[in-house]
């Protein structure tokens, strides 16, 4: 008679567990896809201000390979730009740097970094010749 009841119940629930296991088995290649997806650090700059421009503006990514560095007198905001850091050598990303001035017409400005669509450095700076101003820099230890 026990025997009966578990193959009703397994009968009667065998849709919704047949879904769950597919659902498990398909999971790890969604983690396999995504992790080829991940060969670069995807370093995103992100400019603003309440004014139609900044001027000055100075980025570099400092990578170990491929290095790359934006200079402009002036340029539209917000501005943003993404650049795609290699992982395939050993501390492939030392540092990012960004630096904008406020245009006359602005009362503030401000930057941001991410890493892989993580803040990883802010600054907002507000008054005349307001200057915004981020750093982040790889350091080995605490700190």
């Amino acid at each position: 008679m026990k025997n009966s009841r578990r193959w009703k119940f397994a009968k009667k629930n065998a849709g919704p567990l047949l879904v769950l296991a597919g659902g498990l088995i398909l999971l790890p290649a969604c983690g396999a896809e995504e992790a080829q997806d991940s060969d670069d650090i995807l370093v995103e700059v992100v400019v603003e201000s309440d004014g139609s421009t900044a001027a000055d503006l100075e980025v570099d990514v400092n990578a170990r390979e491929n290095p790359e560095s934006v200079v402009l007198d002036s340029v539209e905001v917000p501005y943003r730009e993404t650049f795609a850091v290699s992982k395939n050598v050993f501390i492939p990303l030392t540092s990012t740097h960004v630096r904008a001035k406020a245009a006359g017409d602005a009362s503030w400005i401000s930057c941001t970094i991410l890493y892989d669509e993580e803040v990883v450095a802010t600054h907002k700076a507000r008054g005349d010749h307001a200057e915004a101003a981020c750093e982040k820099v790889f350091r080995l230890g605490p700190g």
